[in-house]
């Protein structure tokens, strides 16, 4: 089943003070709302709250997130030529996840030409082998190994993920262009030019969440649940990664939400590339082997 954006309308008008307040600990004051969609004395922290409490609340709330324990998927990485408009390679990865007994589990196999790589992650140790040799911790798959397995579970976690301890929510006010004015700090309040469309949510993550303090934003269309648009900056980096997300299919019993397509644009508007899940599985019966060092692959 597809979510259309449109059923999302009629959150329109709901009173921030019917919105729970949750895990929100650190905000910093921000750009008004001249909407009127939040009540004119709401505290910003209460509107990004509320803007990301709709959202879930529109997947069926926190209570999917809890009964959602597994799954296996496989995510195509889809470059394109920003000249042409065509496709120049892809790339089939084949991902488990699971909450294991130490935390977020990972494992993801791929092939590279002739080479047959995999990764895995346990919660509390990395691995990688190339073609059924373990790599040492100094090879550039072992590295990455961590970064990788974060990814691959926080995508599918969204919004979900944006409830867990260290995650900060900065109302941002109204922007007229998604991603061009917030290269600055994320707690800050960027001025109305008086051509504002969307509410911005930028999202920080305490010091010891994750391995790179990225910095994100979400842009709701006033009225709208899920976000037209996000953007995020690469610890380190300067330049602004924009994506957009296609449909939403609710999969398997839990009917939990998967975002099919992400696409990633230029500031112009180009496509360089897409996220492309496939056969999304919820739930399945994953062996713990499966993500300890030495576990026997899938693909060979």
């Amino acid at each position: 089943m597809i979510l259309a954006r449109q059923a999302a309308k009629s959150l329109r008008g709901i009173a921030v003070g019917t919105i729970l307040v949750g895990a929100v600990t650190a905000c910093q004051p921000a750009g008004e709302d001249p909407t009127g969609e939040f009540a004119s004395d709401s505290p910003p922290e209460v509107i990004a709250d509320s803007l990301i409490g709709l959202w879930i609340d529109s997947l069926g709330g926190m209570e999917t997130y809890r009964n959602f324990e597994s799954a296996s998927y496989t995510v195509t990485t889809v470059m394109y030529d920003t000249l042409s408009g065509r496709v120049k390679r892809m790339r089939p990865r084949y991902v488990w996840i699971k909450k294991g007994p130490y935390g977020q589990e990972t494992r993801v196999e791929r092939w590279e030409g002739n080479d047959f790589i995999v990764q895995g992650f346990n919660g509390r140790d990395e691995w990688a082998t190339l073609n059924g040799e373990f790599l040492p911790d100094t090879a550039k798959d072992w590295r990455e190994t961590r970064y990788v397995a974060g990814d691959l579970f926080y995508w599918p976690g969204l919004p979900f993920k944006l409830r867990d301890d260290g995650v900060f929510l900065h109302y941002r006010g109204m922007s007229d262009l998604p991603g061009a004015v917030f290269r600055t700090d994320p707690a800050e309040a960027v001025p109305s030019t008086g051509a504002a469309r969307y509410h911005a949510v930028g999202v920080t993550f305490g010091e010891d969440i994750g391995d790179h303090q990225d910095t994100w934003h979400y842009y709701f269309l006033p009225g709208e649940a899920f976000p037209t648009e996000v953007t995020y900056v690469e610890e380190g980096r300067e330049n602004i990664n924009r994506v957009f997300w296609g449909e939403t299919k609710r999969v398997g019993d839990l009917r939990y939400p998967v975002v099919v397509r992400r696409d990633w644009m230029t500031p112009s508007g180009k496509r360089t590339k897409a996220l492309v899940v496939s056969d999304f599985v919820v739930n399945p019966d994953i062996a713990q082997s499966m993500f300890e060092k030495g576990g026997k692959a899938v693909g060979r």
